[in-house]
């Protein structure tokens, strides 16, 4: 995450800091912005930790979808029964966001999934809160804080560099061009100009086995020239034995995590999704 004015950086932590602080000022109908025509979202509880080493926050948003009351369904007895909530409301939805101050950076791990917050959300979220901010002091006064907030995804630079660092690969996708339908190894005499540009070939590895060494002699022919492979996706388990995702179309480290569920609502313990994203920052 970056505080910018044009292209060039900007000092982010006591910045952010300040911004983040006069969100959670101000009570929660005023921290509520519109995310689009049906979904609102706030900063429900922020959290700044100096005492260890690298600085933390942990950001805790809420968010809903609303306008939208249609009767319930019962999965039990396939019953339906009238809607209680009104058409404002609707169910809240967390999203748990991290950010570790290291060497200056601003590095951030967040909670994704169906219809939580992106970290493009956040962003525009912040962004704006940083407008309202600024609007209280004159344009030349040193509390204002100028530039806007940004982010970009951390990319690695060696895809067989991350492969490596796998304990385990359990399946590849690898994206063909088109064309391999015609070799001798496919022989497939059909036109193909109603196929996608790219063909999917997916490689598992059996039970409790790894494809790891299989996956090193695709990514040489991924490297090579004139090759035919597009792209890799490989899904595995990591040295913690968290799930792991690489991507060479963009290469970033999705991992999953284990939480705690409350057993009434479904929603996630925030304490446990925190101490478990504090766990995985201490990698970077």
């Amino acid at each position: 995450m970056f505080l910018k004015v044009g292209d060039l950086g900007q000092p982010i932590e006591s910045a952010l800091n300040k911004v983040l602080n006069y969100i959670i000022s101000k009570d929660k109908v005023n921290r509520k912005q519109d995310v689009n025509n049906d979904k609102f979202a706030f900063l429900d509880s922020f959290d700044y930790d100096t005492t260890s080493q690298y600085h933390t926050m942990q950001l805790l948003f809420k968010s809903a979808k609303h306008s939208y009351r249609a009767p319930l369904l019962d999965k039990n007895t396939a019953e339906a029964r009238e809607n209680p909530k009104t058409m404002s409301e609707g169910e809240q939805m967390k999203t748990h966001l991290l950010i570790k101050i290291k060497d200056g950076d601003a590095i951030l791990f967040l909670e994704t999934g169906n219809s939580m917050l992106t970290c493009l959300n956040i962003i525009n979220y912040l962004n704006q809160a940083l407008l309202l901010y600024n609007s209280q002091f004159d344009e030349d006064e040193e509390n204002r804080i100028e530039g806007k907030f940004s982010f970009d995804m951390i990319a690695r630079d060696d895809f067989q560099e991350v492969l490596q660092g796998m304990d385990r690969v359990l399946c590849a996708e690898v994206f063909v061009d088109k064309s391999v339908l015609g070799s001798e190894v496919l022989n497939f005499s059909n036109s193909s100009e109603q196929v996608k540009e790219n063909v999917l070939l997916t490689i598992k590895a059996e039970r409790k086995k790894s494809i790891k060494d299989t996956l090193y002699d695709i990514v040489n022919k991924f490297n090579g020239a004139h090759s035919q492979i597009r792209r890799i996706r490989v899904r595995g388990k990591n040295m913690n034995g968290n799930a792991s995702v690489i991507d060479t179309d963009f290469i970033v480290k999705k991992e999953f995590i284990e939480v705690q569920q409350d057993s009434d609502t479904g929603e996630y313990n925030s304490a446990n999704v925190f101490s478990q994203l504090l766990a995985l920052s201490n990698e970077y």
